[in-house]
């Protein structure tokens, strides 16, 4: 049985939990989409061409697994937002993550989860906390040196969804 993150900490617990790939199946995306950047000519996160979504840009399942590996250590390691995360089972979370930011981004998943606004209620999600989230997501991309046109698109797809998570004041 795994210990809870506020036992542990939850850099350590991530740690200790070995989240690294989650099984995805289950949440709505079994696979690997075709790389429609690799397709174009270039490699993931190449730029592919202009029709090339987000998701393909990001590097496919690939890249959005490792974008939310380490979103979820700058989360950890993030004093304005941590506490919400304190009794998180994280593999769930990676899980829905990946398959939230898939498709977000444009590539093969279904989201067929709860609402976000129904995940997020009387949390007390502020949003300066949204603003904190939004920072940790551009930490991640920088660490994995994604281009600035994939940061801004991912930002302001993640922006819009706002008035479904922040608690209204």
């Amino acid at each position: 049985m795994w210990a809870t993150a506020r036992h542990l900490g939850l850099a350590a617990w991530l740690a200790a939990a070995g989240c690294g790939a989650a099984s995805l199946a289950a949440a709505g995306c079994g696979g690997r989409a075709p790389d429609a950047g690799a397709a174009a000519g270039g490699g993931p996160g190449a730029g592919g061409g202009a029709r090339a979504t987000l998701f393909s840009r990001l590097g496919g399942m690939d890249g959005i697994r490792a974008l939310v590996d380490e979103l979820a250590l700058h989360l950890a390691a993030d004093d304005r937002v941590q506490g919400f995360f304190a009794d998180t089972d994280f593999r769930r979370f990676k899980a829905h993550l990946v398959v939230q930011l898939c498709a977000l981004t444009g590539g093969p998943c279904r989201d067929r989860g709860r609402s976000l606004r129904a995940v997020h209620a009387g949390r007390g999600i502020r949003a300066a906390h949204f603003d904190a989230f939004l920072e940790d997501v551009a930490g991640a991309l920088e660490t994995l040196r994604a281009g600035e046109r994939e940061r801004d698109e991912l930002l302001g797809a993640l922006r819009r969804l706002e008035p479904e998570i922040v608690a209204p004041e």
